[in-house]
């Protein structure tokens, strides 16, 4: 019977295949140019083997199937750039490809979710004919592409609103939301949901109990529906956008929202195959978008590289003191994430101690809290700020004074940015980077500046300490400018949001700007230089 690397199968006596998806040296499931080799190679058995009456997908992990694999979103995104429409056509469009070979197969078969079912795994298991899925907290159901700026592209605008309606598929394709399995069922998005010990004798019985048959938009007479849209009106997708609650300043700033609007709504009025087809124009039009790859590359692709940042070993089960009244809401929150917090009296030399300002302690690993750019830190010494939490996360500066060598405190103050669940950006010099990007902003917003001029003032105040040596990674000052919602998404930080303009750009809106931005746009650096670094780093 059919093994590959990624799926091992088992044939039993009713001719019920299981492809069981488990991936060597993976953590999670995910779609990958080898991963869609395995699938390809198994829906030509499938096709091929009069044995096989039935297909059954489950996983041999915690979870069923989350999403894209890293490095294929990457290389989608670096193709982009200088691939021809049929060429991206070609290469992003073969999942979906191979999703309409499954869901045009004349053998049933049934998606057995067992754990998180997300991107490309929830559109495997929409186009199988039937889903169960297990019940349960981790099991998870959701198309979260448009929080990365992107759009399902294997058939998930499609399928989706076809399955559980237009109002309620569009809701979940426009907030990226995943739902639970009762929350599933009720939608109609799976069609059972039961123990995770009858997960595959609960899909076997759907597959028992069902002739060979296709969706039902296959059938003749088919018709969705398109109610949400006016098709003649200056705005087809008003209704939509205000029945999902999408506004003017999302739709203007992050195409992903109207990319899923014009799949959905000229879609749906499409047979399957050429629905598909009309998914991926709008795709590759999408991902060529300088938006969607300063969201990919900052949320997803530089993040991931922000969390390989580790503290040391000697840091990892350490105690934690908090000395300062003012750090009362700051313990209040190391409570609930169940930190091992400890009196000040019994600190030892290998304990974390926080430290407000004008608090002083002799043993520990010393970390002094930051709550703007001149709180003060003296030399040697080691700072955290931290954001609040934003609609992408949290980020926090663990910042020495003076020099950069690595030491224990500062891998204390990176241990204790993780136990807050904030991606955490490595800097020193004279000052934290990121309250001084806040206090940019709120001088550009006293000075009545728009957005643009704004978040120009911002990045500026980034790239004098790039040029001064003071930070080693732009990309993760990005991910933290992003995540602690200094930037907005659609930018993708002050260093992407700067490449994007370009020093041509840059130059003529500081000679454009009017004469009160003075202070706001004085650079102490020479620009042309900054932007040859800035692009050597890329």
């Amino acid at each position: 019977m059919f093994n590959d690397l990624n799926i091992t199968t088992e044939l039993d006596a009713d001719g019920i295949l299981l492809a069981v998806i488990d991936m060597p040296g993976r953590a999670m499931n995910v779609f990958s140019t080898d991963m869609m080799d395995s699938l390809e190679a198994l829906l030509d058995e499938v096709s091929s083997n009069s044995a096989i009456r039935g297909l059954i997908f489950t996983s041999g992990k915690d979870a069923f199937l989350a999403g894209a694999d890293l490095e294929m979103i990457r290389m989608f995104t670096e193709r982009a750039l200088v691939d021809t429409t049929e060429q991206l056509h070609e290469l992003c469009g073969r999942l979906g490809r191979l999703f309409l070979r499954l869901e045009q197969l004349d053998k049933p078969s049934v998606a057995a979710i067992n754990g998180l079912a997300l991107g490309g795994g929830l559109e495997l298991a929409l186009a199988c004919h039937q889903r169960v899925s297990a019940d349960g907290e981790k099991v998870l159901l959701g198309l979260p592409e448009i929080k990365l700026g992107l759009l399902p592209g294997a058939g998930g605008t499609q399928r989706l609103p076809r399955l559980i309606g237009t109002g309620k598929g569009l809701e979940m394709l426009l907030n990226g939301n995943p739902v639970a399995p009762q929350q599933a069922l009720e939608l109609g998005l799976v069609d059972r949901v039961c123990s995770a010990d009858e997960l595959l004798s609960t899909a076997r019985q759907l597959i028992l109990s069902s002739e060979p048959r296709k969706p039902r938009w296959y059938r003749q007479g088919y018709q969705a529906d398109t109610a949400l849209f006016d098709y003649h009106a200056s705005d087809r997708y008003a209704a939509a956008c205000q029945e999902v609650g999408i506004d003017a300043y999302q739709r203007a700033h992050y195409p992903a929202y109207e990319a899923i609007l014009a799949c959905v709504a000229d879609g749906l009025r499409k047979p399957m195959d050429a629905a598909v087809r009309w998914e991926m124009d709008i795709f590759v039009e999408l991902i060529r978008d300088p938006v969607a790859g300063n969201m990919v590359r900052t949320l997803f692709l530089d993040r991931q590289k922000a969390a390989k940042q580790k503290p040391d070993n000697a840091v990892k089960d350490a105690r934690i003191a908090a000395i300062g009244d003012e750090l009362q809401a700051v313990v209040a929150q190391l409570q609930q994430r169940k930190a091992k917090l400890i009196d000040a009296a019994e600190v030892q030399d290998r304990d974390i101690v926080l430290l407000a300002a004008g608090s002083a302690s002799k043993v520990g690993l010393k970390v002094r809290w930051l709550t703007s750019e001149d709180t003060p830190v003296a030399t040697g010494e080691v700072g955290l700020w931290l954001s609040p939490k934003g609609p992408h996360g949290r980020a926090a500066e663990i910042f020495q004074a003076g020099n950069a060598a690595a030491t224990l405190e500062r891998d204390a103050a990176l241990q204790l940015a993780q136990g807050f669940g904030a991606v955490g950006l490595l800097s020193h010099g004279s000052q934290p980077l990121l309250p001084r990007i806040l206090a940019a902003q709120h001088q550009a917003t006293a000075l009545g500046c728009s957005q643009n001029d704004s978040l120009l003032a911002m990045a500026l105040v980034a790239l004098a300490d790039w040029t001064n040596g003071l930070i080693e990674q732009p990309d993760i000052v990005d991910v933290a400018c992003v995540l602690g919602d200094l930037f907005p998404a659609y930018s993708g930080g002050p260093f992407k949001l700067l490449r994007n303009l370009g020093l041509v750009r840059v130059q003529a809106r500081l000679r454009e700007a009017p004469s009160e931005y003075t202070a706001l746009f004085l650079l102490d650096f020479t620009l042309t230089d900054a932007f040859t670094l800035l692009d050597k780093a890329a």
